[in-house]
């Protein structure tokens, strides 16, 4: 589990940032599944979120567009 941890530097932030997943997986190492589910979560990773992350990024460039044809004119 440790060398998993170490192999993706972004679980181990999430660890660091959520220490009580270090008692919960030295105490249950099954619960690794639900570690990773969660470290997805909490840095955005998760399908939902990424994709409205591009929603939130078309938007913006529709407006610089815009801004860009406004001034323009």
């Amino acid at each position: 589990m440790y060398n998993q941890i170490n192999a993706k530097p972004e679980l181990l932030f999430f660890l660091r940032h959520q220490p009580i997943w270090y008692r919960t997986l030295s105490r249950d190492p099954a619960q690794f599944e639900q570690f990773e589910k969660e470290a997805k979560s909490y840095l955005g990773k998760t399908i939902p979120q990424r994709v409205e992350k591009v929603s939130e990024q078309m938007q913006m460039m529709a407006m610089f567009i815009q801004m860009a044809s406004a001034l323009k004119d």
